[in-house]
């Protein structure tokens, strides 16, 4: 049989050696917990980045006619569908916008449909982009793709006479060609889900499909908790930037040639025991230390604007 004593020793054991089962068992959660996070911050950030640069570097492409040709459109409905249908101008840009989705300097804003009334992440910035598809749905009497009567599409014959945007493929006839048209505003939402859930994320509005209106929020990428835009404008002609704008004018926008882009990407879920206590940068923006038990990174990256409008005189 067992003594007294030994017994004890026993139990006194198993409880360490039980303790120290849990918390191996804990750390290995812990680390797993962070590991998931941080990778789904990098791809999340990754895939923000990557979006936003192929449709600045897109921006303004109208198919085989050039950059900054007006159309006339054939359908008319809510002030901000109808903005959108001004395909001449390939880039807007609202900056540092409230909540409510105008500029706090001041600036330029948009049609009340095109906003989310207090649900903007208040400081960032907001882009519009009008552009058409890459690859034709009918070209050289060849379809690539199915028409769906419900799009927007420029309509024209390649390289020659007028073109006008409409929906759907109505009245086509040999000759003709079809690229879809897909303008959208791209900014930053106070919550991803539901209201409230704190999480900051990357989404669009775009025109409605059945009606001439704007269709609802679309949200692509969570986490994405500052966006910052500078253009680079070319003062002399050279179609080399000379200087890089946070706040550009019109003007200004116009004679842009490139575009930086800054993102603050954050993770979706606190991570326990971590507190950010870092600083960020984001050109012309700095961000104070969170405090908070949030994984962050800062990703930039620089893009050409292939298909900017008419260089003003």
């Amino acid at each position: 049989g067992l003594s007294l004593v030994e017994l004890l020793v026993a139990l006194a054991l198993g409880v360490v050696l039980s303790f120290a089962a849990m918390n191996l068992l804990l750390s290995s959660k812990r680390s797993y917990f962070e590991a998931e996070e941080l990778a789904r911050l990098q791809q999340n950030g990754r895939h923000a980045l990557r979006y936003l640069s192929h449709e600045l570097t897109m921006a303004g492409y109208l198919a085989t006619r050039l950059p900054g040709t007006h159309f006339e459109s054939l359908e008319s409905g809510s002030p901000c569908f109808d903005y959108l249908m001004a395909a001449a101008t390939p880039v807007e840009h609202v900056n540092d916008v409230s909540a409510a989705g105008r500029s706090s300097s001041g600036g330029g804003s948009l049609p009340d449909d095109c906003l989310l009334a207090g649900k903007h992440l208040a400081g960032t910035d907001l882009v519009l982009i009008r552009r058409t598809a890459s690859v034709p749905v009918l070209a050289a009497g060849e379809f690539g793709g199915a028409i769906d009567p419900q799009a927007i599409y420029l309509r024209g014959v390649a390289g020659a006479g007028a073109a006008h945007l409409q929906r759907g493929g109505r009245d086509v006839v040999p000759g003709d060609e079809l690229w879809e048209y897909v303008p959208q505003v791209l900014f930053l939402r106070n919550y991803s889900i539901a209201s409230g859930d704190g999480v900051p994320t990357l989404c669009r509005k775009r025109q409605g499909r059945s009606t001439n209106r704007m269709a609802p929020a679309q949200c692509l990428v969570e986490g994405i908790e500052n966006l910052q835009l500078e253009f680079g404008i070319d003062d002399d002609g050279d179609a080399q930037p000379d200087r890089f704008e946070s706040a550009p004018d019109a003007a200004e926008l116009a004679a842009a040639v490139a575009a930086r882009i800054y993102l603050l990407v954050r993770s979706i879920h606190p991570v326990p025991g971590y507190v950010d206590d870092r600083s960020y940068v984001l050109g012309q923006t700095r961000v104070a230390p969170p405090l908070d038990a949030y994984y962050r990174r800062l990703l930039q990256t620089t893009v050409l604007l292939r298909n900017r409008g008419p260089v003003p005189s």
